[in-house]
């Protein structure tokens, strides 16, 4: 059963690559599709274990990208619900509050030659696209997803009131899709959103999104929070995508970028990608953790690259049947077994063992801690590694047989290559 495609969230005219999904029906001739999909299909088995400290697009149109759609790891149930009526006034007065941090942002690439497709007369570049940013300091500084902004020459922010401004990149992290703009913006023409707790949402929560939906600026959007800690694909920067929220708010081609606002009016994620069998929403969207966010602006302020701390091992979730199969005490059920550790990386300095049967089933040493904290899946020991960084030690607890053992591993930078 095809379940559809996934879609990084921004819109294009671009038509270099056109792709289509398994049961998508054409794009009309005025859109296509530039860059192929950074979202592949996989299952968190097989992915090597990392930290995140950042998180991934949008119309005049950016480029959507398309794929089969990727196991999803279940971190609890999902919920799905509409909201109340009597919620309506606090949506209107929450967007009357936020929407001014809220920008459309516009990406062109230089025209190699004046009669370029697309080309504005009088103009030396051609539109590529269009996403979403929101304004997070006084200074003019912007988040929004690399993907919206990957492979521009020109970058135009369009505030609430319709003013237009140049942008530039600061900063980028691939590794999270994250990228941080700055345009000199008049402090009495637009506001700064505030930043909330991504650690403290909760499914059920109320979720709203405002965005460039289609080019249609300062959309807004509610839903719920439907998941936390999801896994879905994979970011530009090669890296596993875990630890997303998901919501229900109606996310679209262009919302690329923008802010998920809790209930408080606080940004909580910034929308990345969506699955869907059709070019537009169905209720399954996904947004990166404002936390990560922070992590990347505190090293881009600071001059430093963005880097990610990594482990170095390939895992798969510890069965009954593969704890009797490795010889583990009866109280042992539960964990990550290691199927490989990546050579010369911190695990295998570290002692660590991996192997795998035939069928790939895990044959290797189980973790069952980090630095104390059980972890039974993934996204756990993903989660705990993103709040660390390179050169960070942490103690990983390890079953091996019938021994128990602490090993001190230090964190290396995540490679560009895990080979």
């Amino acid at each position: 059963m095809n379940r559809g495609c996934v879609m990084n969230i921004e819109e294009t005219n671009a038509s270099a690559q056109s792709w289509s999904a398994p049961n998508v029906p054409p794009e009309p001739p005025r859109e296509g599709f530039s860059r192929r999909s950074l979202f592949r299909g996989g299952t968190i088995a097989a992915l090597v274990a990392s930290g995140a400290v950042g998180g991934i697009a949008g119309s005049a149109i950016t480029a959507a990208r398309l794929a089969g759609g990727p196991s999803v790891a279940h971190a609890g149930p999902t919920v799905s619900a509409r909201l109340p009526a009597q919620s309506d006034t606090d949506i209107t007065a929450l967007y009357q509050a936020v929407s001014g941090s809220v920008v459309a942002v516009q990406t062109a690439t230089a025209a190699r030659q004046r009669t370029a497709p697309g080309a504005v007369p009088g103009s030396d570049s051609v539109p590529t696209g269009e996403g979403t940013g929101f304004i997070v300091a006084g200074d003019g500084t912007i988040f929004t997803n690399f993907h919206v902004v990957s492979g521009a020459d020109r970058l135009t922010v369009v505030l609430f009131d319709g003013t237009r401004l140049e942008a530039k990149v600061i900063g980028t992290d691939p590794g999270s899709d994250l990228a941080v703009l700055r345009a000199n913006i008049p402090t009495d023409r637009t506001g700064i959103a505030t930043l909330g707790d991504s650690d403290a949402v909760q499914p059920g929560q109320m979720a709203i999104a405002i965005g460039t939906p289609f080019g249609l600026d300062h959309t807004v959007t509610a839903g719920i929070i439907s998941a936390v800690g999801r896994e879905f694909g994979t970011t530009p920067g090669g890296r596993p995508a875990r630890g997303l929220i998901q919501t229900d708010a109606p996310i679209n081609p262009g919302n690329s970028g923008g802010p998920l606002f809790n209930a408080a009016g606080e940004v909580i994620g910034i929308t990345t990608s969506i699955e869907s069998p059709v070019r537009g929403s169905v209720g399954i969207g996904f947004a990166v953790p404002i936390n990560r966010a922070r992590m990347v602006l505190t090293q881009v302020r600071a001059g430093k690259p963005v880097e990610h701390a990594w482990l170095g091992v390939s895992i798969g979730t510890l069965t009954p049947e593969l704890a009797a199969t490795l010889g583990l005490p009866e109280e042992v059920r539960s964990g990550l077994a290691l199927s490989q550790v990546v050579p010369s990386g911190p695990a295998a300095k570290a002692g660590l063992r991996g192997s795998a049967a035939p069928d790939g089933t895990p044959r290797g040493d189980v973790i069952v801690a980090i630095d104390g904290r059980p972890v039974m899946r993934v996204a756990e020991l993903s989660a705990y590694l993103e709040q660390k960084n390179p050169g960070d030690v942490v103690t990983v607890t390890i079953w091996r047989g019938g021994d128990r053992k602490d090993v001190a591993v230090t964190l290396q930078a995540w490679p560009t290559s895990s080979s």
